[in-house]
């Protein structure tokens, strides 16, 4: 379902040339979900950019679904994304002046979509969050924040989904159900690559991955 081949990514800071992934080979089976872990600084949030069609590696090949992401045009990309990857960050990245509901819904504005409100407003409940529909972010706990984000994120119910330390600022109540709605889309036929330290959350995957220095330790 996705294929790493051989993904180098380097950047050039104060003449130096700093390798953020080396040469990193990994392949994930549709409806598998996989930790990624390591140090800070070791390659995994530019991991996670490089398989959602964010950031092109400097070489190598990334394939989902046998589909090259980087061989397409930067608007083929971007549809291809939208329709087949869903991304949590870490930061939320929610619109400030709009609701939850506004928010969830942002991806329709890409394109046609014959996803209705009440389909949104049922995702949304799913994690917890119909009473707050019309509440603004600076409104909402950190835990609300990130539900708001993965309610976003799942909204076409992607192939794949891309999560960065989302359950790093949550209470148990919070990663609990994180954890079940992750648990639902991956026992529907979702594929999940999970960024995380969490242990308790990582032995709920069926294979963590280490990263060191942008490379692979075990796969």
């Amino acid at each position: 379902m996705l294929q790493l081949e051989n993904i180098t990514k380097t950047y050039t800071k104060e003449n130096q040339t700093i390798r953020a992934l080396n040469s990193v080979t990994l392949n994930v089976s549709e409806g598998e979900f996989v930790v990624v872990s390591g140090a800070s600084g070791c390659g995994k949030t530019t991991l996670l950019l490089t398989v959602g069609a964010l950031l092109k590696p400097t070489s190598g090949k990334i394939k989902i679904n046998s589909a090259d992401i980087y061989e397409m045009t930067s608007e083929k990309r971007s549809v291809f994304r939208a329709n087949n990857i869903g991304f949590v960050f870490q930061q939320y990245h929610l619109i400030p002046y709009l609701t939850i509901l506004e928010n969830v819904k942002i991806p329709m504005l890409a394109g046609k979509s014959n996803i209705s409100d009440n389909d949104v407003i049922e995702l949304i409940d799913s994690l917890g969050l119909k009473d707050r529909l019309h509440h603004t972010p600076a409104e909402l706990s950190a835990g609300e924040k990130q539900r708001t984000a993965l309610a976003r994120a799942l909204l076409f119910n992607p192939k794949i989904l891309l999560a960065d330390e989302i359950t790093g600022n949550l209470d148990p109540e919070n990663i609990e159900i994180v954890m079940t709605r992750l648990a639902d889309f991956k026992n529907s036929g979702g594929t999940i690559l999970l960024v995380t330290h969490d242990k308790e959350v990582s032995k709920k995957a069926d294979r963590v991955i280490y990263l060191e220095r942008g490379e692979i330790l075990n796969i």
